[in-house]
């Protein structure tokens, strides 16, 4: 197999996961409305059967897995720029650092019209991947299942053991002062509001258990080892590696479901029953992600290939059509512009995340035939080499 087959489908199997992923995390943030939990108070009766199945549906598609399948192809292109720069006798981690600023400048302009984003997030942990670019691969197993492992979430659970008079007082933060805001407010009082009370609300729900922190640095340090063992390549080797993965994920997965509605049934002590019921969805999320990867790998070493190319312009211009969609929906369904939220249950909702992603998608088609990479895509790019002689 010749090197730029290899480098093609690596490419490719990248740019369809992102762009599964794009599509995936549209359709589940239109469902809920871009965290404007708002519904119609009487649902339209002949939706009232649809709406349960795409609820359920989409939510088990892509909640926990979509953002996960972000993170790891993170630290997959970590690796790929680590590398081309160490050809050149550069060292990536300082440009990478800035390149992190740059992202959590973007993240918190997205954050200006959805609280819930990722990419600031995403900016503050993804750091983590310069001290460990020269790491063995040993030491970056071992920390990656360490994360995995959720040590919080583990300390609680230890703690709620020991203590049998432990009270788990639940702490009811819903955001009704939120919904509120959004439903009723102007375009600067949205902006104002998102970046106050829905940063607050956010940060509050990440630094409760640090799960996500944890989630989000585990896929990291696993794109980054995938990078290294050239595992998104079309090889014999690597076929035979994601056709085991494929199926290990798969009964892992199955495993992991079927043991949380067992602890649900056993265990009936609240709080412990909550932790041990979180720890097993974060590490069936994890499962499920991997599964994914391998169907998209097992995919794209066969002829099924050619018929995800319609999904990879999502995934060339991801970060975009991520902005894109906050913008979108913030404004379909917020208080300061069409404020469907009060008119739309889930079916028309998720009707409304489709049109926006056939909107997306030929946005998508038209640029790529002008330009290499998506206008915030090649914005990032410059940015981050910016003062460089090289800036590709």
């Amino acid at each position: 197999m010749s090197n730029t087959y290899s480098e093609e489908n690596r490419i490719n199997v990248a740019d369809g996961l992102r762009g599964f992923a794009i599509i995936a995390i549209t359709l589940l943030h239109s469902i809920n409305h871009f965290n404007l939990s708002i519904f119609p108070v009487n649902s339209i009766p002949a939706f009232q059967y649809s709406d349960l199945i795409i609820n359920t549906v989409i939510t088990y598609i892509s909640s926990g897995k979509s953002y996960g399948v972000f993170a790891l192809l993170f630290g997959f292109t970590f690796y790929l720029q680590l590398k081309n720069q160490e050809k050149r006798g550069n060292d990536f981690g300082y440009r990478f650092i800035w390149r992190m600023f740059i992202l959590f400048i973007i993240g918190t302009i997205n954050s200006a019209f959805f609280s819930g984003e990722i990419l600031v997030l995403y900016s503050i942990v993804g750091v983590i991947l310069v001290p460990l670019r020269h790491s063995k691969n040993r030491n970056l197993i071992i920390l990656s299942v360490i994360f995995l492992l959720q040590p919080i979430i583990l300390a609680k659970i230890i703690y709620i053991l020991i203590d049998q008079n432990y009270i788990q007082h639940f702490e009811r933060y819903l955001p009704d002062k939120l919904f509120r805001e959004l439903e009723y407010n102007s375009f600067f009082g949205m902006i104002k509001t998102n970046l106050t009370l829905g940063k607050e609300i956010y940060w509050i729900s990440i630094l409760s258990n640090c799960e996500r922190i944890f989630q989000s640095a585990t896929f990291f340090i696993v794109g980054l080892l995938f990078g290294r063992e050239k595992l998104f390549e079309n090889s014999p080797k690597t076929n035979k590696f994601w056709k085991k993965a494929l199926i290990m994920s798969l009964i892992v997965y199955i495993f992991l479901r079927a043991l949380r509605i067992e602890i649900v049934v056993v265990i009936q002590a609240r709080a412990l029953q909550n932790m041990i019921v979180n720890i097993l969805s974060l590490w069936s999320d994890f499962s499920a992600v991997i599964f994914i990867v391998g169907l998209f790998m097992n995919i794209y070493s066969c002829k099924l290939k050619n018929g995800m190319k319609w999904i990879e312009p999502f995934g060339k211009m991801s970060l975009t059509n991520y902005i894109m969609q906050s913008i979108l929906g913030s404004f379909i369904f917020y208080g300061y512009g069409l404020s469907l939220s009060k008119q739309c249950g889930i079916t028309l909702s998720f009707i409304i995340g489709i049109t926006m992603l056939v909107l997306q998608y030929y946005f998508c088609i038209w640029w790529l035939k002008h330009h290499k990479k998506g206008p915030i895509e090649q914005l990032w790019h410059n940015l981050t080499w910016i003062k460089s002689k090289r800036l590709n």
